[in-house]
């Protein structure tokens, strides 16, 4: 897995490790796409599009 290669070979060992996550809501149409919205201003906090997941390691070097 390259998620444990990267940490392996940058990180000392017993290092803390901190994990990024973000998602994102592109707008999409179509009766199959709708995806909950935490950020939708309107009173259903339901959005069309498709959801982007991106997950990032953080480290300080």
């Amino acid at each position: 897995m390259l998620a444990h290669l990267i940490v392996r070979t940058l990180l000392p060992q017993g290092a803390a490790i901190m994990v990024a996550v973000d998602d994102t809501l592109f707008n999409r149409s179509g009766k199959n796409a709708w995806q909950h919205d935490g950020a939708a201003r309107s009173p259903k906090p339901v959005g069309r599009g498709m959801c982007c997941v991106v997950v990032g390691i953080v480290w300080q070097g």
